[in-house]
């Protein structure tokens, strides 16, 4: 009792996946991801041992008729095409491809793959024999997963190239701006490590940019135990550190965000001449720099932006760089977040020229913004080399 999804309907193989129920279950049937059992072979054929396996004319839409084993009929000339292993296991000198060769070996020929997710091995199919119409829309993170595991498994990721770039866009274009979730966490994650497996340069930078800008964890932890991510560091799918490599990036982004928002107090030491040149927090001389530095001071403790508060030490990067940038926005007119030369004679301000103004909140945007354009995502191939050669990365980046 099974089903054959004819993936070529002239093809010479019937790749049979017994534990294929249970994976569909877990992982294809979601109803965002655009899968069902009618767009995975079309018009579906059934191989009946009896009559308990029968389709009705119109199945209830939340609960799809499932076969209880499926069998992909596909063309062994694609599958040798598309994977080195495949083509190894056919042509080589393994019992498997002598029978296969044999000239009163049946058509199709039967082989079983009970390790492998049989829904998505129906998607892999049906991308390599070019058959758009029954490949999903986006496939649930769960089953790019097992893509990618098919992808790794069977050295045939540039065969899903064209597909994976179209369905992280897809994916990616979902995102909004708000902080996500640990679920979100984990479905970003997964489109990581699809992009990672795929060799995916572009579309791994920007998703690990986006991690490490709404990633949420205590800075010590970060410290102590690197970033903490829902993929293992020791993934079957993983060959670098990645954890690493995120953590380092975080890091940086961390340093240069904490820099950005003490930029304005750097500015304003910097234009006095009484030998303080330190961003410290030990007042100036000068009455109109101590005042613009404690009003600012008073607006990063407003806008939870000080470095040493809890909060701060919490959040996401990219929610500390959001409210900087509304900090800067609301007090651009602000007159007391103003510094320019006093009337007081021989002040530590006397080295600032007539007329000139440090506007502290027009001090902060431009800070944070270098900071945030600087764009520190993963590079995929840095990852890859080492970083020892730069010069070949397929993405331009800091």
């Amino acid at each position: 009792m099974a089903a054959i999804i004819d993936v070529d309907p002239n093809g010479d193989l019937l790749l049979q996946f017994p534990g294929l129920i249970q994976q569909a279950d877990n992982n294809a049937l979601d109803r965002d991801s655009g899968l069902d059992w009618e767009n995975l072979g079309g018009p579906m054929a059934l191989e009946q041992a009896g009559s308990e396996c029968t389709v009705d004319n119109e199945p209830e839409r939340d609960q799809p008729p499932q076969p209880q084993a499926v069998n992909l009929r596909v063309s062994s000339s694609v599958l040798r095409l598309v994977s080195p292993v495949f083509s190894a296991m056919l042509n080589g000198p393994m019992s498997e491809a002598q029978a296969f060769r044999a000239p009163n070996s049946p058509r199709p020929f039967p082989i079983t793959l009970p390790e492998d997710d049989g829904v998505a091995f129906a998607i892999l199919a049906n991308v390599i024999h070019h058959r758009a119409e029954a490949i999903p829309f986006l496939p649930a993170r769960a089953m790019l997963v097992a893509l990618a595991r098919l992808a790794d498994k069977y050295a045939c990721a540039p065969a899903l190239m064209p597909y994976g770039v179209l369905w992280l866009q897809r994916a990616t274009s979902r995102y909004g701006k708000a902080e996500f979730s640990n679920s979100d966490l984990d479905g970003r994650c997964c489109l990581l490590l699809f992009a990672y497996v795929l060799d995916l340069p572009q579309q791994f930078f920007e998703i690990s940019w986006d991690i490490i800008l709404k990633h949420r964890q205590l800075l010590k932890d970060e410290i102590d135990q690197g970033l903490q991510l829902p993929i293992h560091p020791d993934h079957e799918l993983l060959r670098h550190d990645l954890h690493g490599e995120l953590a380092r990036r975080k890091a940086r982004l961390r340093r240069d965000v904490h820099n950005a928002i003490m930029n304005p107090v750097s500015r304003v030491r910097g234009r006095l001449n009484d030998g303080v040149r330190s961003p410290g927090f030990v007042s100036p001389s000068c009455q109109s720099a101590a005042l613009a530095i404690g009003q600012y001071m008073g607006l990063l403790d407003y806008e939870n932006l000080c470095p040493w508060r809890s909060q701060y030490e919490t959040d996401s990067l990219g929610a500390i760089i959001h409210r900087a940038f509304q900090a800067a926005e609301d007090n651009r007119e602000n007159p007391m977040l103003r510094f320019e030369m006093c009337t007081r004679s021989r002040c530590a301000c006397s080295s600032m020229t007539y007329g000139e103004t440090i506007d502290l909140p027009a001090e902060l945007e431009a800070a944070i913004g270098k900071a945030w354009e600087w764009k520190l995502g993963a590079c995929l191939d840095c990852l890859k080399n080492g970083g020892k050669d730069r010069s070949r990365c397929r993405v331009e980046h800091w």
